[in-house]
């Protein structure tokens, strides 16, 4: 016959006793923070959807107004795509003098030689 499951708690258990005293004189403030961190993992996940705009050296591209681009000469950007990474990736090289830096999932708008680099190791999970 299977021994009965424990009905109390072990009293050699401090931890596990510790942890249920506080979780009961903290209810309230639990089940208020519970809701703060759902809506925090919400906002991370809206925010992947929104492409980031990489350069040739990995900074993020700001956006330009039309008359600040007409000043100034006009460079042709090289061919970008989006794509979405599979893991994070901190401080990746692809040529010289640059660094990139990738957050699960997110959508990056890179030049198409960094996305092509990154796909033949395997780290593109989307092609968008």
């Amino acid at each position: 016959m299977p021994a009965n499951p424990r009905t109390k708690r072990n009293p050699k258990d401090h931890t596990g006793n510790q942890k249920a005293i506080l979780a009961e004189q903290n209810a309230d403030e639990i089940a208020k923070r519970k809701g703060e961190l759902a809506m925090r993992q919400e906002e991370k996940r809206a925010g992947l959807e929104d492409p980031i705009a990489l350069d040739e050296k990995g900074r993020t591209i700001q956006n330009v107004s039309e008359e600040q681009a007409s000043e100034g000469p006009v460079e042709v950007p090289p061919e970008t795509v989006n794509i979405r990474i599979a893991c994070d990736l901190e401080k990746v090289t692809i040529g010289q003098g640059t660094a990139f830096d990738f957050r699960e999932g997110q959508v990056y708008t890179v030049p198409l030689h960094v996305a092509q680099h990154l796909d033949r190791l395997g780290y593109v999970w989307q092609w968008l």
